[in-house]
């Protein structure tokens, strides 16, 4: 919706200048001084040449702007305005060819109370500076259950899994290649999500912060505590079988010293 809405922005001044033939008095005036030293050929030239930048320009961002406009009918999330109950049954009827299932009748009295919220919020400019997602963050935060935005939720989680840029993907690729290194060529997928998730997801906390979380966490003591046990099991075989290879190795050379000295 941001990137929708700054490309749109985009488009219409760029549109006006075109229109207008626009370019700065500073530009203006030196085509002038060009002209009255008889460039007058040059200085339709470069006229043109300004207008087909603009042409070209255009047609880049129109080219973006198409597939966007499927998603049109979620321009009301941005929150920038109280939602009207138009706009969110165009997102529903949307949603439900796509899958998604919405109850209208809950949703209706939700998107009441997000219109409550929205006009109370939006007087404050700090609220209005916040990107979209946060300003959703915020009204989940502040509503009393789950029963307030079931049905916004599924709406806003559908729009926001939308990814505007794939600088996210960019930096898990680079995560992954620290971790996964010629020396830890065998670590198992299993792991290696593991530690892309601890990673990526907590990457803002310190080791302490980390270890209370996970002291306080009992579930997820449960659900690793298996894991950690199954990997050490497994780290303990593949020792002893390292060992007895190497006894194995020995026996066969002590076997082989006890030949060779009986020959003799």
């Amino acid at each position: 919706m941001e990137v929708k809405k700054i490309i749109n922005s985009i488009h219409t001044i760029l549109l006006e200048r075109k229109s207008n033939n626009f370019m700065s008095l500073k530009v203006k005036g030196l085509l002038a001084q060009k002209r009255s030293d008889g460039l007058g050929k040059e200085y339709d030239q470069f006229c043109a040449d300004v207008q087909g930048l603009y042409s070209t320009c255009l047609e880049y961002l129109e080219k973006w702007m198409t597939p966007m406009e499927e998603f049109s009918t979620f321009t009301w999330m941005d929150l920038s305005e109280p939602p009207e109950w138009n706009d969110v049954e165009a997102c529903i009827k949307f949603l439900g060819e796509k899958g998604v299932v919405i109850d209208d009748v809950k949703c209706f009295d939700q998107v009441t109370n997000l219109k409550r919220f929205t006009e109370r919020c939006n007087r404050d400019e700090e609220f209005s500076g916040l990107q979209v997602h946060q300003k959703w963050t915020k009204y989940f935060e502040k509503a009393k259950s789950i029963a307030c935005y079931s049905e916004l939720l599924k709406i806003a989680q559908f729009v926001f899994a939308l990814s505007s840029h794939n600088a996210n993907v960019e930096r898990v690729f680079s995560l992954m290649q620290s971790q996964w290194t010629k020396e830890r060529n065998q670590l198992s997928v299993e792991s290696l999500k593991g530690i892309l998730f601890v990673q990526y997801n907590l990457k803002d906390m310190s080791c302490k912060d980390f270890h209370a979380y996970l002291l306080s966490n009992r579930k997820l003591l449960e659900r690793s505590a298996p894991q950690l046990n199954i990997d050490g099991q497994t780290r303990r075989m593949k020792k002893k079988s390292r060992m007895k290879k190497i006894e194995v190795c020995s026996y066969a050379e002590r076997e082989s010293y006890v030949a060779v000295g009986e020959k003799l």
